[in-house]
């Protein structure tokens, strides 16, 4: 943040919208409530989106003509799950303007999402190992990451069966393929699904394999390189990575009620809750 405070409040252009919200939304979670920097970072933001004039130009991306015809490539669909997460998380912001077209992405996207092509691993000669599946596989744990708000909140098999019955009829076939950040995210997002190392058999499965790499890179998950993988091949973010994706896989869940005026309350604003109790088969 620190560039950004020293500058005027309206000096923000539209390219600096999608570097700023992040920002506005890290302070307002990050610093005391009466910290002067949240405002400044909110306010900028605004000015940022006031110079765009569009959601569609503060995105980059021309999203109503792809929720129109039903269809996006990968590199979008992904793009416009991180954007999805940022509106929800900006609504939380005071003084963060979060005009109408910006919070009703998020349930738009959600719609577009649950009959978005998700080919499984069987799909491909080379099976999991393929690099179209890979994208499409970080892409699936991603879009669970809406409704969880990055593993804060429930997710449930209703609110897209689509999207749990890719995790779990692919799950052997990531583990088997064995790129660490991924099972982590696959166990990761099982464990949103309230799975237990009690109730589920692939949580255990993965979770097992992820301390058993762990303790094979003598107890750090940084010394992990997947095939052909050299550590001229790894920077810092994927150093980080690794860490921030095997930690989650592994550790106990405590999931956070959606209460009103929380990330999960503005998610199940638009997403119902289940009718009935449900188990994470």
């Amino acid at each position: 943040m620190q560039p950004y405070l020293k500058r005027s409040t309206k000096s923000a252009v539209c390219y600096e919208y999608e570097l700023l919200l992040p920002l506005a939304v890290y302070a307002h979670t990050r610093l005391q409530e009466d910290d002067a920097r949240i405002d400044k970072m909110a306010q900028l933001t605004n000015a940022a989106y006031k110079d765009c004039g569009t959601l569609t130009d503060a995105m980059g991306i021309e999203y109503k003509e792809k929720f129109r015809i039903g269809k996006a490539n990968l590199d979008d669909a992904f793009d416009m799950v991180i954007w999805s997460r940022l509106f929800i998380e900006g609504q939380l912001v005071p003084d963060l303007e979060m005009p109408g077209e910006s919070r009703d992405f998020p349930a738009k996207l959600w719609a577009f999402l649950d009959d978005y092509p998700l080919p499984g691993a069987n799909t491909y000669k080379d099976g999991a190992r393929n690099e179209e599946f890979i994208e499409v596989a970080y892409l699936a744990t991603h879009i669970a990451y809406i409704p969880t708000g990055n593993h804060r909140y429930p997710i449930y098999v209703s609110d897209s069966t689509h999207l749990f019955d890719f995790h779990r009829e692919n799950f052997y076939a990531v583990m088997e393929m064995g790129e660490l950040d991924l099972v982590a995210e696959f166990v990761d997002s099982l464990r949103q699904y309230s799975s237990t190392s009690e109730n589920d058999r692939q949580v255990p499965d993965g979770t097992r394999y992820l301390i058993g790499v762990f303790h094979s890179g003598d107890d750090q998950w940084t010394t992990y390189r997947e095939d052909g993988e050299t550590d001229a091949d790894v920077d810092n973010y994927d150093l980080i990575h690794k860490i921030w994706t095997g930690v989650l896989g592994v550790r106990e869940r405590e999931i956070w009620a959606p209460a009103p005026g929380t990330y999960g309350g503005v998610v199940r604003d638009w997403l119902p809750y289940p009718r009935f109790p449900q188990r994470p088969d």
